[in-house]
């Protein structure tokens, strides 16, 4: 993946990105076929713990409680990576999301990265954020679309695990997890969802959250995956190599291992 780099790029980046989130909002809808799923005949291996997996999240159907725990999870990264890009660029925490990507300026050092990391990193960073942004306004739309209730944000807001130093590398230490997690939801996610149109756009941004971790590793100098994490379940069981075979979470463990986050 190339950084963005000149500013008229990345003016177009973004337009392409608001248009992209439109139309697949636009196609989600269409392929639900404003019907209810639960009536439809699930596949014969559907899982049976539907419930206990996304008892929490609202919707008329299963899928539609399904895109609302993936809304949970854009709403938070795209929170946390807002506060990140501010805490890069030198502004405040709490600042909005603003309209025009070039109004963001590098204001830390490397904390120990190559200037060429460094640099490459903040760059990846801005781009992320806009997209993660993105991604919740596409699923927002998209449950809207459906007729669906949807998710909002924590009222107390979101918060990083740990201290966060004013650098890019501490910076990006604390985003890789978080990519992480997402990256093992959406795959641990795919099983519970009927619609074939919607598993196929959820795949779009499960590979999506698959890159963005992967380059977010490889700006810190780590291997960029897949690797193992502690709670990591496998599709392919057993296998020799760590990095041949994605790995994935159940819903309600990524549940519980987003809930430091919530403040």
């Amino acid at each position: 993946m190339q950084p963005v780099t000149d500013p008229a790029s990345r003016r177009s980046f973004l337009r392409i990105v608001s248009a992209a989130g439109i139309g697949l909002a636009a196609v989600s809808a269409m392929a639900d076929d404003g019907g209810d799923a639960t009536n439809s005949k699930p596949p014969t291996n559907f899982p049976k713990d539907l419930d206990a997996q996304f008892g929490k999240f609202p919707g008329k159907n299963s899928d539609q409680r399904v895109l609302n725990f993936a809304l949970t999870l854009e709403i938070l990264e795209a929170d946390l990576y807002r506060q990140a890009l501010n805490l890069a660029s030198g502004r405040k925490l709490t600042d909005a999301l603003k309209s025009d990507p070039d109004s963001y300026t590098r204001k830390v050092g490397g904390g120990g990265l190559s200037n060429g990391a460094r640099d490459a990193g903040y760059l990846y960073l801005k781009q992320f954020t806009y997209i993660e942004a993105a991604h919740r306004d596409f699923l927002t739309a998209a449950l809207k679309g459906m007729g669906s209730p949807t998710v909002s944000r924590n009222p107390g807001g979101y918060k990083f695990a740990g201290k966060v130093d004013d650098n890019i590398k501490d910076i990006l230490t604390a985003l890789l997890p978080l990519e992480e997690t997402g990256v093992r939801a959406y795959l641990g996610a795919l099983p519970y969802i009927k619609n074939g149109g919607i598993a196929q756009v959820a795949g779009t941004i499960y590979s999506t959250e698959a890159r963005h971790s992967a380059v977010v590793a490889y700006a810190l100098g780590k291997d960029p995956g897949p690797v193992p994490m502690k709670g990591d379940q496998k599709v392919v069981g057993t296998y020799p190599s760590p990095n041949t075979f994605e790995y994935f979470l159940k819903p309600s463990a990524v549940v519980k291992a987003i809930k430091p986050l919530f403040a």
